[in-house]
């Protein structure tokens, strides 16, 4: 379509993830769709109440708010970009639906945790059990996870340290504890001998994406439990906030480039709000 290759630029321009461009290029994609079900002209004659019924016109599907707002959120790039570029006239943007509902809880329970992990470390394949403790450990994304080298990786007798590259090519340095130092340790003993670079790799080279989240499916299948790199990034996150980590020090371990994004793990859960009330005494 015309003007997504430029838009696609712009975003590599701006150091954006092959994930998020693709998310941002699949929004922009159906918006242009919608936008000529309505009217013969060109993108560049789009104005600001045809944003504004595209966002009615998403409420009325049956779609979470949070997935309508990314939406808007990508389009309002998508519309920044057009002006800059020049193929806008004036600046146009929609504003995002305010959502008064409780923030829910993304993470495990701790039970579904402790099933989880003792699942994987009862099959006893090192690099799953890697996988697992490296992901919860650190709050590490899955595109960080399967980009890690052995070059990014320090670990002594009492000390470890890995590095990893973030959102926007940030890097950050984070502490390994025992437990990942431990499944570091012992998968590494048992990793193939190989001039591959990358930590995890399988019986076609180094792991990509896809390969974590079937490993992670397969070991949900077994305990009945639905499980994501992401869930488990939420897990620690959630469980930094209840151990009163300092926000500002969650930000640095989870690379948010802003202190709001942190935020989302100070959520109460539905069995915490529960709990709340029914200990009450007058």
């Amino acid at each position: 379509m015309q003007y997504i290759s430029g838009f696609e630029h712009y975003l590599r321009s701006k150091d954006r993830s092959d994930n998020t461009i693709s998310c941002y290029i699949r929004d922009v994609k159906q918006f242009i769709d919608w936008y000529k079900t309505k009217t013969e002209h060109g993108i560049e004659k789009v104005i600001e109440l045809d944003a504004v019924e595209y966002k009615k016109h998403l409420q009325k599907g049956n779609q979470a708010v949070i997935t309508i707002n990314r939406k808007l959120a990508s389009l309002n790039v998508f519309l920044e970009w057009m002006k800059e570029a020049g193929h806008l006239n004036g600046e146009i943007s929609v504003k995002p639906i305010k959502n008064r509902d409780i923030v829910q809880y993304k993470g495990l329970e701790q039970k579904e945790l402790w099933k989880l992990r003792k699942e994987i470390h009862r099959e006893g394949n090192p690099m799953h059990i890697c996988i697992i403790e490296l992901l919860l450990q650190t709050g590490i994304r899955v595109s960080e996870l399967v980009n890690i080298r052995l070059s990014d990786i320090e670990i002594s007798e009492r000390k470890g340290k890995l590095e990893v590259i973030g959102k926007g090519n940030v890097k950050r340095t984070l502490p390994l504890n025992k437990d990942a130092r431990k499944a570091i340790e012992k998968y590494l003993a048992a990793r193939p001998i190989t001039d591959e670079e990358h930590l995890l790799i399988g019986q076609r080279g180094a792991l990509k994406r896809n390969a974590i989240n079937l490993i992670l499916k397969y070991y949900g299948d077994r305990t009945n439990i639905r499980v994501t790199p992401h869930q488990l990034r939420h897990s620690l996150g959630y469980t930094l906030v209840k151990q009163q980590v300092e926000l500002t020090t969650i930000q640095q371990i989870f690379g948010h480039a802003n202190i709001q994004t942190t935020n989302i793990y100070t959520v109460t859960t539905a069995k915490e709000v529960e709990q709340a009330l029914e200990h009450i005494e007058w």
